[in-house]
């Protein structure tokens, strides 16, 4: 091996295998096979099963991608100064490549790898008549491609000016290092493909036969191909199936393969990807890269066999000459296109010079008619007077349009239309009071517009003809105004001194005007409208009122009558029941079975029950109708709650139940409902304890705000009491805005059969808002609670 050391400083120098496969003449050439038998395995790298790695080697060997030849030297020592030591240096003698080898295998001069004579030395093979490369400043990778086009090799040993050896420079490392990627994009593979020089077998080929093939037709791999049936056409085609190289046939010996017997589709490399005759060369070179192969198969739509592309196929594109004639050929093109965008440059820049002056006429015609339209839309906006509008409108159409006369007309009936606004120049005749026939009514369609710039060019008859002229109109422009799709009015311009072209833009600004004139009509005729309906309504209002006043009269005798109502039912339902509760208590008095007292007691409790349901009814109705007045009452709480508490304190303990009371020490007095409150308060503790299972819990709490100041406001806050009562039954949100509407009762709320009317909360409600109070309820995590807050 040649072990040298250098900086490198060029594409060229970066190309060259420093480190190739080096041999004396009198090496046997079985070792010199083996050698390159060697580097041939070498390629896949060891791994390290306790780290998942792969091993790399450091040695010169491990730069080696394939070994695809062998230099033969003479080590000579030659005198260095300045110590005048000799250093051994090499000489080339002779190179021996991988298609050396095939041509050998192929006339069979050589045998198995096992089997081969000692006596055969590599000087009796290898290649003298070689080409080289010198290294120098003076050359490059152009001069090395122009000696693989010329001499048509792949390998060529580079020397120093001392003809000592220094590497070998291949296609594939010139291409790894030069990768003109613009160049590449700008070439397709259909011009560089090889399609007279490829060579394709049958899978069944031999590889002895595939050798013999290569070393006839001199080429360096052979495309193994099968034929199948066209799509479009009748005949057959050739379908690429894999590729062989000289390397393969080469791997093959090394691994002592019997070439004669083992056919090629055994050890073929099957093509993975294959390439379109539009693709370009940087994409074959992306493939080479990527597939780390030499050559790439060429396909058709069909995927038949085209051609090849390898190695010097890309560098061909790389050679001095034909770059030359390709920069020769993009300069005349870039002249010849700089001449065309000149010329190209000289008429756009007149054609825009033209249309920036049709533009600017353009944009100032528009300025000037959106400045008539916004004049006219302000005046529109300023009166709902329809003749006012009329009159503004052909003045300033005429004044723009710088016409003879502008008319109106409006339609009186299906046959009639007459003229009702005017503008027109003193020379003219005035047509107010004019008007037009049914004839000309019939011709006029919704949105039909009639431009006519000469009456002697229309298809009137002569009647009209001659009458216009006498009315001096020789030119017209008619825009119908139309509104919800009837024909309301005409707006017309004349010319009365000769002909006139009429413009689109004209035509459009007319459209415009009418659209807004008929809105300004709608408008005006909406607002005339609007004050018929307001008298009328006025006059609606009045009456409605009267009646309104005679409903509330009548009302209010029928209030009297329910008062009066009211009063007889609380008396009359009142009466029998107190008689049948004395009835009742008589009874008891005497002694009777106990089958009999078990039919008082049930007695005696729905009277009770009845009493208390009239009695809520009656309570009920006389607060929603605002009977009567709550009045206050000064309340010691402190003496006043234990009257209220202690009766339930006994009711609970024949369920087991348990209140626990919670009270500040110190509780105020206020002024309030003595009854109202005791009936407040006595309702929610009735309900905690009908809805409490046995051995439930039950809570009051009674929570005092005194006066307080408010630090952002500094006004004082009146104080508050508050009563909280509380039981362990979750009423679901659904329910709760209803549970304060009359009769109405919470479903499966209720398992232990306590019964109720479902006026108590109702009647709760009143009351709290009767007394000036706020009632809360809050129902989560198993808990009800309802807040009463009331006024000190």
């Amino acid at each position: 091996m040649v072990a040298q050391s250098h900086i490198y400083s060029s594409p060229l120098q970066q190309a060259i295998d420093r480190y190739p496969l080096t041999v004396t003449p009198e090496t046997p050439l079985v070792d010199v096979l083996k050698q390159m038998s060697m580097l041939q395995s070498s390629c896949a790298m060891p791994v390290n099963t306790r780290t998942n790695r792969k091993i790399i080697d450091e040695s010169p060997l491990s730069n080696q991608e394939k070994a695809t030849s062998v230099l033969v030297v003479e080590n000579k020592s030659i005198e260095k100064e300045p110590k005048f030591c000799n250093v051994q240096s090499s000489f080339l003698l002779g190179i021996f490549t991988v298609s050396d080898l095939v041509k050998l295998i192929a006339t069979g001069q050589v045998g198995s790898l096992s089997n081969f004579s000692e006596k055969v030395k590599i000087a009796e093979v290898m290649s003298s008549n070689f080409v080289t490369l010198k290294e120098s400043d003076d050359q490059d990778l152009f001069t090395a491609l122009s000696l693989f086009r010329q001499h048509k090799i792949s390998h060529l040993p580079v020397l120093d000016s001392m003809d000592k050896v220094v590497g070998v420079v291949t296609p594939e490392r010139i291409r790894q290092v030069l990768q003109p990627s613009n160049i590449l994009r700008l070439r397709s593979v259909n011009e560089v493909k090889n399609d007279s020089i490829a060579v394709t077998t049958p899978g069944t080929t031999s590889l002895l036969k595939v050798s013999q093939l290569m070393s006839d037709k001199q080429v360096n791999s052979v495309i193994v191909t099968h034929k199948k049936k066209s799509k479009t056409q009748r005949t057959e085609i050739e379908k690429p199936v894999g590729i062989i190289t000289t390397d393969d046939i080469a791997q093959a010996y090394f691994i002592n393969l019997s070439l004669a017997t083992t056919p090629v589709k055994k050890v073929m490399k099957e093509p993975i990807n294959s390439l379109k005759q539009t693709d370009s060369l940087w994409d074959a070179h992306k493939k080479m890269l990527q597939d780390q192969v030499q050559i790439l198969i060429v396909c058709g739509k069909q995927g038949e066999f085209l051609g090849t592309v390898n190695q010097a196929s890309l560098l061909q594109v790389l050679d001095p000459t034909v770059m030359f004639g390709l920069v020769r050929k993009l300069r005349k093109d870039v002249n010849q296109l700089q001449a065309e965008k000149f010329e190209l440059l000289r008429t756009r820049n007149a054609e825009l010079e033209k249309e920036v002056q049709a533009r600017t006429a353009e944009i100032q015609a528009q300025l000037e008619r959106d400045r008539l339209l916004a004049k006219i839309a302000l005046r529109i906006h300023q009166s709902l007077d329809i003749d006012e509008i009329i009159n503004a409108v052909v003045t300033e159409i005429k004044q723009f349009l710088k016409t003879d006369r502008v008319v109106f007309f409006e339609i009186e009936t299906a046959k009639a239309a007459k003229v009702v606004a005017e503008s027109v120049e003193k020379n003219c005749n005035s047509w107010i009071g004019e008007t037009i026939s049914s004839e000309c009514l019939t011709k006029m369609k919704q949105d039909q517009i009639q431009a006519v710039s000469d009456i002697t060019q229309t298809n009137l008859s002569t009647e009209k003809i001659s009458e216009l002229e006498k009315k001096q109109v020789k030119a017209y422009l008619i825009v119908p105004i139309s509104q919800d799709g009837q024909l309301w009015g005409l707006m017309c311009t004349q010319e009365c001194s000769g002909i006139r072209e009429w413009q689109q833009s004209e035509i459009d600004l007319l459209k415009q005007l009418a659209t807004q004139l008929a809105i300004a009509i709608q408008q005006a005729q909406l607002y005339q409208q609007v004050q018929t309906l307001n008298t009328d309504l006025e006059k609606q209002v009045q009456d409605r009122t009267a009646e309104l006043e005679q409903k509330v009269r009548e009302l209010q005798q029928l209030n009297i009558l329910k008062d009066d109502f009211l009063s007889t039912v609380s008396h009359e339902l009142r009466t029998p029941l107190s008689n049948m509760k004395m009835a009742i208590h008589m009874l008891n008095v005497f002694p009777i079975s106990e089958r009999c007292k078990q039919y008082l007691d049930i007695l005696d409790t729905e009277c009770k029950r009845e009493i208390n349901l009239i009695t809520d009814l009656l309570d009920l109705q006389r607060l929603e109708g605002g009977i009567e007045l709550a009045s206050t009452d000064v309340i010691d709480l402190a003496n006043w709650l234990p009257t209220i508490i202690d009766p339930f304190k006994s009711r609970t303990k024949e369920r087991e139940q348990t209140l626990k009371v919670k009270c500040p020490k110190k509780l105020p007095q206020i002024m309030s409902n003595n009854n109202s409150l005791s009936r407040i308060l006595a309702e929610l503790l009735n309900n905690a304890c009908k809805y409490t299972q046995n051995g439930g819990e039950i809570k009051f709490v009674v929570e005092c705000n005194q006066k307080k100041s408010s630090k952002k406001s500094l006004k004082e806050v009146p104080p508050t009491i508050k009563f909280l009562i509380s039981n362990p039954s979750e009423i679901p949100a659904s329910e709760l805005p209803k549970i304060f509407n009359k009769f109405y009762r919470v479903p499966n709320a209720d398992p232990w059969k306590q019964g109720g009317t479902g006026l108590g909360l109702a009647l709760v409600k009143k009351l709290v808002e009767q007394l000036n109070g706020n009632l809360l309820v809050s129902s989560s995590n198993g808990w009800t609670t309802f807040k009463v807050e009331m006024p000190v």
